[in-house]
């Protein structure tokens, strides 16, 4: 009986050292080579991690009035490795509203993934009842998220998916075109 609890507590031990070794950024861990094995030396060309180097960009970012009237421009930093990235940041920030005036239309949605290719931003969110908004609401975030998307050159459409499916409408309230083509 004792020797199945210290076997136990000895294996618990190194579970729990072993998650946080692995949980530990590669800065923390001393060192970001792999383990060889067999006594092999390790090709310096092959143990290079790249980080990347990360963009940093002001976007203008779109948010309602604090009486939900109407929209305006805010101009936010975001940090990038490339361009979906961007994309995601870019409505990151449009959720994060850091100013007490103005509303975020987007900030109870959630993104279940953004995808860019061929000019085209592909968003897939999920809308819980507590994010869904009346006509005015709903037509407000669709421009809200259009102008800030469109303001990368590159942009030319958005196509926005609620749970992987092309709805009608975003909140059941006004036509949802797929994709959204930028207006000339």
């Amino acid at each position: 009986m004792k020797t199945k609890l210290g076997c136990a507590l000895v294996l618990s031990f190194f579970m729990i050292v072993g998650i946080g070794c692995a949980q530990k950024p590669v800065s923390e861990s001393g060192s970001a080579e792999p383990a060889v094995q067999g006594g092999q030396s390790p090709n310096p060309s092959e143990t290079k991690v790249d980080l990347g180097t990360m963009n940093t960009q002001a976007v203008d970012v779109y948010f309602a009035d604090s009486q939900v009237l109407e929209l305006e421009k805010k101009e936010q930093e975001i940090e990038y490795k490339d361009d979906s990235e961007k994309y995601k940041k870019t409505f990151e920030a449009l959720q994060n509203n850091t100013d007490s005036e103005l509303v975020s239309l987007w900030e109870k949605v959630e993104l279940l993934s953004i995808q860019y290719g061929e000019g085209k931003v592909t968003l897939d969110v999920h809308i819980p009842d507590e994010a869904k908004l009346g006509t005015s609401g709903e037509l407000l975030a669709l421009d809200a998220l259009t102008q800030t998307m469109f303001q990368y050159d590159e942009v030319e459409s958005i196509d926005i998916l609620v749970d992987g499916e092309a709805l009608d409408s975003l909140m059941g309230h006004s036509e949802l075109e797929h994709p959204i083509q930028r207006q000339s």
